[in-house]
């Protein structure tokens, strides 16, 4: 790690140090998401309902993530304006993974993913936000890459032990989620601290009561490259996630193969993840990330057309997500940097909150496609070529943006509080 923050300040590489952890926590989280298809099919065949208890998280996120950034973003007290919120909303979300295999039907699975998807709205935006707060532009696309890395152990971690227990007992990788969240995730939240605000953030944070969804549209309009990254991005959402959401469920009813071995095969991805994340920062930083980004949804596209036409045994599903892995990693270590350089400072909780949004309106979307797919076809293969549409008509908005001089940090705002 220690060459990689090679160039930061000293603010920077103990925010980074400690990110790390909670990242690796988050990344056990997300490795769930493969998992949370099979638990909703214990439930009900029914694709519809499968859809809908898949979607419900992203739509209450749709409306919380926006609102609790904003708060954040409006936020003074002695621990920060973005930890308190940080701390509470991952320390319960991570309970509600407990309390799921303990579910004894669908309208109870339902109220528990709508629970942890509230919760984890509660820290999310306020928790992304600390990255473009405490790192410079020119150093995110290496800080992203650390991230990635660690968030790929933890995601590794999770997608083993759902190898090892998921036909033994599914609810000990439940368990073992919660527990790696709650032991990585919260405590190094406890020191990180926050830069002071400047005094525009200050100006502009007393100026704003409640969340204005004029204010935020006007505040998105003025910024057309933020429009047409959004725009990009939300179709990137639409495919991505509808693909992440289903994959266990394509490897089981299309393939015939087993939850544990598909969830192996997410693993190996991990493994790759690992050995490209920090080569993928590095050009981040050292190349224009718009093109890289460009190359990457491209890739992406051709990928999950591919695998939809060809891939039907284990081992050509291994070779499918680990092509699918590499344009991931470059998609992600160009495309989060990317946008944090378009957020203005005083308003970046409340615009990765709008961010989210878009995240969860087509995920959610997704979900309930994929329910849908799955109700006329009885399977999930015609996702991946659905999924590669939305990625090329991304790369023609994303060839579209141009990406302004990033400014430079205002003065005084690297100072930490003390």
């Amino acid at each position: 790690m220690a060459a990689e923050l090679a160039g930061f300040d000293r603010a920077e590489q103990r925010f980074t140090r400690l990110f790390v952890a909670v990242a690796f926590g988050f990344g056990a989280r997300m490795a769930m998401i493969t998992f949370d298809g099979p638990l909703a099919r214990r439930f009900t065949d029914n694709g519809y309902l499968i859809g809908l208890l898949l979607a419900v998280g992203p739509l209450v996120s749709t409306v919380a993530n926006p609102f609790f950034g904003h708060l954040s973003d409006r936020s003074r007290t002695r621990f920060g304006r973005r930890i308190p919120y940080a701390v509470a909303g991952v320390t319960l979300s991570s309970l509600v993974f407990f309390a799921l295999p303990l579910a004894p039907a669908a309208a109870v699975l339902l109220v528990l993913f709508a629970l942890r998807a509230l919760f984890a709205s509660i820290g999310g935006g306020p928790l992304m936000s600390l990255v473009p707060d405490l790192v410079a532009p020119a150093r995110r696309g290496r800080a992203m890459a650390l991230f990635m890395l660690a968030g790929g152990l933890g995601a590794i971690a999770i997608q083993a032990a759902g190898k090892v227990f998921w036909e033994k007992d599914f609810a000990l990788v439940y368990y073992a989620t919660g527990l790696a969240s709650l032991l990585f995730a919260v405590p190094p939240l406890l020191f990180i601290r926050e830069p002071r605000q400047s005094a525009g953030e200050l100006a502009a944070a007393g100026r704003r009561g409640a969340v204005s969804l004029v204010e935020i549209k006007r505040a998105i309009a003025q910024r057309e490259p933020m429009v047409l990254f959004l725009l990009s991005a939300s179709l990137r959402y639409l495919g991505g996630g509808m693909l992440m959401t289903y994959f266990t469920l394509f490897a089981a009813t299309d393939l015939g193969v087993a939850v544990g071995d598909a969830s192996l095969a997410v693993a190996v991805a991990g493994i790759l993840r690992l050995l490209l994340a920090l080569p993928a920062g590095r050009l981040a930083d050292a190349y224009d990330r718009k093109r890289l980004l460009l190359l990457a949804t491209v890739a992406g596209g051709l990928v999950h057309l591919l695998t939809g036409v060809l891939v039907g045994n284990l081992w050509q599903l291994y070779l499918a997500v680990a092509a699918g892995t590499i344009a991931g990693v470059l998609e992600m270590t160009a495309g989060s940097p990317l946008f944090m350089d378009l957020l203005p400072a005083e308003r970046r909780g409340e615009l990765i909150g709008i961010n989210m949004v878009l995240t969860n309106i087509f995920q959610s979307g997704g979900a309930l496609l994929g329910g849908a797919v799955f109700a006329w076809t009885a399977g999930y293969r015609a996702l991946f070529p659905i999924a590669a549409l939305c990625f090329v008509i991304s790369a023609v908005v994303l060839a579209r943006l141009t990406v302004p001089a990033v400014p430079t940090p205002l003065a005084g705002a690297r100072q930490i509080c003390g």
